[in-house]
């Protein structure tokens, strides 16, 4: 994999709060595809952090998570 530039990526926090993180682009050697580095608290495709959806999950009925009801339903 080559480093061929980064990207910016936003997730909102338990506490609501929306961070922005600097993700690294790899491009495969091989198929040549664009892939992106993303850490362990990251989930791809979604806007929350794995915090969040575990806590939603875990507990459907009792969250603190501050979004809307058909937002954690999904």
């Amino acid at each position: 994999m080559s480093v061929i530039g980064t990207r910016d990526r936003k997730s909102k926090e338990r506490s609501g709060e929306t961070r922005v993180y600097n993700i690294r682009r790899l491009r495969c050697d091989n198929c040549e595809c664009i892939h992106h580095e993303l850490p362990d608290f990251l989930v791809p495709y979604k806007r929350y952090e794995s915090e969040c959806i575990e806590l939603v999950l875990s507990n459907p009925i009792n969250h603190d998570i501050p979004a809307d009801e058909s937002t954690l339903y999904r």
